[in-house]
C-alpha cells in the first residue's frame, strides 16, 4: 500500500498525529494509498519552511535564475511523464488519452510559460518634472507577495495546480499547496521533481488534508500566509475569503463558471452536436470552460435535444486505459 505523505521543507514526512484516509481510485473503488492528513503542526511547519525560504537562496536569485530553474523542473515533469500519467489517471479515473494530451504536457509547460512570461516582463520608467527644474525618473521594483497558500480541484489536479503554482514561483514566491484529499497523487510526485531541478527546501511544501477542522481550514487561518488562489466551489471561497480578511489579505479565486452554448438554425447541425457533446461530457463535464446550459432556436429544438440525447446515450464509460 502506497503511503502518501506531507513534502514540508525539501522532505517527506508523516502526520505526528499518525491520521491517515484511504485514497480511492475511483475507476474501480480500490484503495490505492493512505494519506496522511496534516494537523496544525503541519501545517505550520509548512508555513513556517516556505517563509524561511523567502529570504535563503531563492529570494537572493534574479529573476533568469528562477526561470532556468522552473525550466528543469518542466523538463523533469517530461522525463517523467508515464509516472505523472499513471498517478493522474489512478487519482482521478480519467482517460489516459485526455490525461497524455492536456493534462500532464499542460501541467509541464505551465512552469515554463509563466518563467518565460516573467523573464520578459518590464518594469515601468518615466521622467517627471519637478518645481526645481532637475527632474527625476520614477520606475517600478517588483518584490515577490511571500508565502502563497494554493488550494486546487480534483478536476484537473496537475494542470490547475501548476497554473497556480508556476506564476507564484516565477514570482519568486514560496508555495504551500493543499491537494484535494482526492487527489494527492502528483502533487506529491512533484516534490520529487522540485527536489530534483534544484528548487531550494521550503520553497515547495505539501500538505495534505480535508477542508473544515484540517489542513485546508489551518492553512486559510495562518496568519504568516499572505495570499490564496483557490479553485473548487462557491461556499468553500466564502470561508476562504471570510478567512483572508483578517489581516486584509489578498485572494484569487476562480469558483466555477455557468457557461451558455447559442445555437442558432442556420448552424451546421453534424458540428453542433459534435461541440456540444465534447465541451458538455469531457472530464465528465468537470472543466471550468465546458458548456453547462444551452440555448437552441426555437425552430430546431426538437432536433437538437433528440440528437443530442442520442449521443449523449452513445458515449461510453470504461476504464481509464
Amino acid at each position: 500500500m502506497k503511503e502518501i505523505k506531507h513534502f514540508i521543507n525539501g522532505a517527506f514526512v508523516g502526520s505526528a498525529s499518525g491520521r491517515t484516509f484511504d485514497d480511492i481510485n475511483p475507476a474501480n473503488g480500490q484503495v490505492i494509498g493512505r494519506v496522511h492528513e496534516a494537523g496544525r503542526a503541519e501545517v505550520d511547519a509548512a508555513v513556517q519552511a516556505a517563509r524561511a525560504a523567502l529570504s535563503g537562496p531563492w529570494g537572493a536569485m534574479s529573476v533568469a535564475e528562477r526561470a532556468d530553474i522552473l525550466h528543469r523542473v518542466a523538463d523533469g515533469i517530461s522525463a517523467r511523464f508515464d509516472e505523472f500519467l499513471e498517478a493522474e489517471c489512478l487519482d482521478t479515473g480519467k482517460p489516459k488519452s485526455l490525461a497524455s494530451h492536456i493534462d500532464i504536457p499542460r501541467g509541464a509547460a505551465n512552469f515554463k510559460v509563466f518563467a518565460d512570461l516573467l523573464k520578459n516582463v518590464p518594469s515601468e520608467a518615466f521622467e517627471m518634472a519637478t518645481p526645481d527644474g532637475s527632474g527625476a525618473i520614477n520606475y517600478a521594483v517588483r518584490r515577490p507577495k511571500g508565502v502563497i497558500g494554493v488550494i486546487s480541484p480534483w478536476n484537473l489536479p496537475l494542470l490547475l495546480m501548476t497554473w497556480k503554482v508556476g506564476p507564484a514561483l516565477a514570482c519568486g514566491n514560496t508555495v504551500v499547496v493543499k491537494p484535494s484529499e482526492e487527489t494527492p497523487l502528483t502533487t506529491t510526485l512533484l516534490g520529487e521533481v522540485m527536489q530534483a531541478a534544484g528548487v531550494p527546501a521550503g520553497v515547495y511544501n505539501v500538505v495534505h488534508g480535508f477542508g473544515g477542522d484540517s489542513a485546508g481550514a489551518f492553512l486559510t487561518e495562518h496568519a504568516d500566509v499572505d495570499a490564496f488562489t483557490f479553485t473548487g466551489e462557491t461556499g468553500t471561497g466564502e470561508l476562504i475569503m471570510r478567512a483572508a480578511a483578517k489581516g486584509v489579505r489578498q485572494v484569487s479565486l476562480e469558483l466555477g463558471g455557468k457557461n451558455a452554448g447559442i445555437v442558432f438554425a442556420d448552424c451546421d447541425m453534424d458540428k453542433a452536436i459534435e461541440g456540444t457533446l465534447r465541451s458538455a461530457f469531457a472530464n465528465c463535464g468537470q472543466v471550468c470552460l465546458g458548456t453547462e446550459r444551452l440555448y437552441v432556436e426555437r425552430s430546431i429544438f426538437e432536433e437538437f435535444v433528440a440528437r443530442l440525447k442520442a449521443g449523449a446515450e452513445s458515449l461510453v464509460i470504461g476504464p481509464p486505459d
